[in-house]
This record gives C-alpha cells, structure tokens and sequence, in this order.
C-alpha cells in the first residue's frame, strides 16, 4: 500500500512526537525507523520530528518546552503525540510503590498524581500557548505489568489517565485521545522483552490507533499503518518478563542504599 503523501491540499504536514520512551522507540531495537511516531509518519505522508526521550518524567517535559529548540519545532507542528506520566512513579521509589501497592495503601500513588497532574496541566498549556492551532494527540498509558507488579501499575495507569480524561472533559477540545491502554488491554505481546516498553508489535498498534483518530479528525486517509522499515524486538531477558521487572526494582533499591 502506498503512502499518503501529503494532505488533500498538497502541504505537507508536521507530526512531532514528545513524551519519554514509549515515544522513544525503546522496546524495539531500530526505534528510529521502526517507533510508532516513524510508521504514522510514513503512511500518512508527515514530516516527522521525535523530540521524546528515555526516563523523561512530565517535570523534564515541561521544562523541555522552554527550550528555544523544542519550542519552535511546537509552534511549527501541525499534530503532536505525547506519551508522558510512566516515569513519574517508576522512577519514584519503585519498590516502596510496588509494597505499598500490593496492600493497598496509596498516599505515594496520590501525592505523585497530584504533581503530575500539576505538570500535565502546565505542559498543556504551554503547548497550546506556542501553538493554538496544533493538533495533539494525548495517549493513554498501558499496563504493563505482570502479577508480580499489575495491581500497583494499575495505580499509577489510573491517575495519568484520569487526569487525561478529566482535563479534556474541563477543557473540551484541548486534545484528542488516543486510547493505547484500552488497544494493548491484556495482550501481552503488545509488550517488549523488557516487559515495560512497547514490542514491535505493540507500535504498530499504537501506530493503528493514532491513525485512527487521525481519521477520524480528517488529517490522514489511511488507518492501516504502512510499515516500511519492520521493527527488531529487543532479546528476551527471560521467557515471562518478570526479570525486567525485577531488574527495575534492584536498580531502584541500590540508589536507595547509595550501592
């Protein structure tokens, strides 16, 4: 199937991407040629710009649109996808999160939702403050997590999304959303080895959703992602996953300890 090359008026659009690794492209290894934003970009014919970045909490995101750089490639976008919040609490004391998780006690996964949300707000408005005519494309986060670490994830997917989901209802049009967390649902094959990022596979369906609503806006007229370059899942850290985790959880309590 060809690409869309172009709009019907003939311009050529400008797609960036912003957010941390899952915009990234980590999970697979050519992320460049093989990231959900680079396959959306080739079907439908974009310029395409990825300003995304790994570990990127919403803090760095927000700081990052004062950037004389960033800002300019904001302003000169015609759509922006954003993926940004998975960090905020993987980055925030996992292990302590992940027990505290387990039995049910959520005073961490409330005070770190009140400052993403704080962020979301802010980097929202900045966005549109650059640029009121761009389009954005706001995703949902997916659940990654295996049983060792799903009910805490969930804690942290039910903050960023809802303070997704409740800022465009006290703020209608301020973006689209993409919805990767109800696409993904419990697929685990959507996942990478590193059981956090998405798989090859799970770009191409970020990509499928993304242009959807793309449709669905009237800036694209494909919704079968065009796949020029097919993407190079990481080598499996173990048959299930859950070493990554664990990994994740080791590293963590080490900088607690000073190791």
């Amino acid at each position: 199937m060809a690409a869309f090359m172009g709009t019907a008026q003939g311009a050529q659009k400008n797609y960036v991407v912003l957010g941390d690794s899952i915009g990234w492209g980590a999970g697979v290894l050519n992320h460049d040629d093989a990231c959900f934003g680079r396959i959306v970009a080739d079907t439908n014919g974009y310029q395409f710009t990825n300003l995304a970045h790994n570990g990127d909490r919403s803090e760095n995101l927000l700081d990052k649109l004062q950037r004389s750089s960033v800002s300019e490639a904001v302003g000169a976008a015609d759509i922006i996808s954003i993926s940004i919040g998975g960090n905020d609490f993987l980055t925030s004391n996992l292990p302590m999160l992940v027990l505290e998780g387990t039995f049910g006690q959520y005073k961490r996964f409330n005070t770190i939702g009140a400052t993403y949300r704080a962020n979301f707000e802010k980097i929202i408005e900045r966005i549109l403050a650059l640029n009121p005519d761009v389009q954005i494309l706001m995703q949902t986060l997916y659940n990654p997590g295996n049983f060792l670490v799903r009910k805490a994830y969930q804690q942290a997917t039910n903050r960023i999304n809802g303070t997704i989901r409740s800022y465009l209802d006290a703020h209608p049009g301020a973006y689209a959303i993409v919805d990767v967390a109800a696409a993904f649902g419990s697929d685990m094959s959507y996942i990478a080895a590193d059981s956090i990022h998405p798989s090859a596979k799970g770009n191409v369906k970020i990509a499928e959703v993304t242009l959807q609503k793309l449709y669905e806006l009237g800036l694209g007229t494909q919704t079968a992602p065009v796949v020029l370059h097919e993407g190079i899942d990481q080598v499996s850290f173990s048959a299930t996953g859950i070493r990554g985790h664990f990994q994740l959880i080791f590293k963590a309590i080490r900088r607690m300890f000073g190791a």
